[in-house]
């Protein structure tokens, strides 16, 4: 297996993970024109060609912003939540709710809603509400239900422990921090979350904002955040 991290600026990352002569898209990265998306994904070494399935982690901006491109220049399905729909036929999605002090710095200097044009509208191909094998798509992989950030918020679980989480777990300064999502609309989720993540086998976390983070610092980080709301 081979991942390949594709970084939108300072913004966010999504990626490419190469098994078996096929790849998975998880998460799109925000919105960019054509040719920019085309030319990140390039350098990152992506063969678009190969791309069979694309799975977003949740519906905001900066993880499915890219999505109407990935569709049109892959033609693989997407796989993602059905809470995911409104972002992808509108644009809108749920306020941010900060669920601490750095959760509000976050949202106050990076993350507070800009106004956006619509993307154009894109289908969710395969809606996922509940763990998925994703062994018959030819990935070594399940989705796990991670809701907390967001209610629509999905994880991709590798048998051999990569995980992929979009901002469930994330660096929110770009500091070297590991934390459960700062902006979080469902605490007591988010909690259970970072519990089913664990279970699941979690050995590397791969982040929509830095990382990756070993098991041991998301430990951390679940203890932290179920002891102090940290």
């Amino acid at each position: 297996m081979t991942i390949k991290t594709i970084s939108v600026g300072p913004i966010s990352n999504f990626y490419a993970v190469e098994e078996n002569g096929k790849t998975m898209l998880i998460d799109t990265g925000c919105y960019l024109n054509l040719p920019g998306w085309t030319l990140k994904t390039a350098m990152c070494g992506v063969d678009l060609s190969t791309v069979s399935l694309i799975v977003l982690t949740h519906g905001h901006m900066d993880h499915a912003g890219g999505i109407h491109h990935a569709k049109v220049l892959t033609g693989a399905p997407v796989m993602a939540h059905p809470g995911c729909e409104t972002f992808l036929k509108t644009g809108q999605f749920v306020p941010y709710v900060p669920r601490n002090a750095v959760g509000q710095a976050f949202y106050d200097n990076i993350a507070a809603p800009a106004p956006i044009d619509a993307p154009e509208a894109v289908d969710i191909d395969i809606p996922v509400d509940k763990e998925t094998d994703l062994h018959p798509y030819g990935f070594s992989a399940k989705i796990v239900m991670t809701p907390g950030h967001t209610l629509d918020s999905i994880s991709v679980v590798f048998d051999s422990g990569e995980a992929f989480v979009g901002d469930t777990i994330l660096d929110p300064f770009g500091q070297g921090l590991c934390t459960f999502a700062v902006l979080s609309l469902d605490n007591e989720a988010l909690k259970e979350s970072g519990k089913r993540l664990l279970d699941a086998g979690l050995r590397e976390a791969y982040s929509g904002h830095g990382g990756p983070f070993p098991r041991e610092r998301v430990e951390e980080a679940l203890a932290a955040l179920i002891e102090r709301n940290e």
